[in-house]
Parts: C-alpha cells; sequence; structure tokens
C-alpha cells in the first residue's frame, strides 16, 4: 500500500467525481493513475518511433505545408 498526500482542492475535485461515479476514491486513484501511467508509456514509445523514423532518414512534412502544397486549405 502506498500512501499519496494531496492538496485539499485536488482531493475535493477527485471526491467529488468518486461519489458521482459511485466508486471509492481508491478505485478512482487506481484508475486515474493507471489510465495516465498507460498514457505516459504510449508516449514514450510514440517518441522512440519517431526518432528511430528520422534516423533512419525519413522525410517528414509539416501538416500546415501539406495542406497548402495540395490546395486543400479553406
Amino acid at each position: 500500500m502506498t500512501t499519496l498526500e494531496l492538496d485539499n482542492e485536488t482531493t475535493a475535485l477527485l471526491t467529488e467525481i468518486a461519489e458521482n461515479e459511485h466508486i471509492s476514491l481508491a478505485q478512482l486513484a487506481n484508475r486515474l493513475l493507471i489510465e495516465c501511467l498507460e498514457d505516459y508509456q504510449d508516449a514514450r514509445l510514440a517518441d522512440k518511433a519517431y526518432q528511430r523514423h528520422i534516423d533512419n532518414g525519413a522525410i517528414t512534412h509539416k501538416l500546415n505545408d501539406v495542406v497548402k502544397e495540395l490546395g486543400l486549405g479553406s
């Protein structure tokens, strides 16, 4: 078990959400932490994949430049 110290504002917000979802504060905190960690891992993997892409000599283009070049802008 781990103890986490939160400020009053964050605690109040989490408590409100937990009550609205009819789950315990611990269940909500667990779910939110898992979601956040999964998002973090996904972002790290994406960064690594992008870096491999660049390291392999791939050419990238900014979306705005492609839209302009193709005349897709409004």
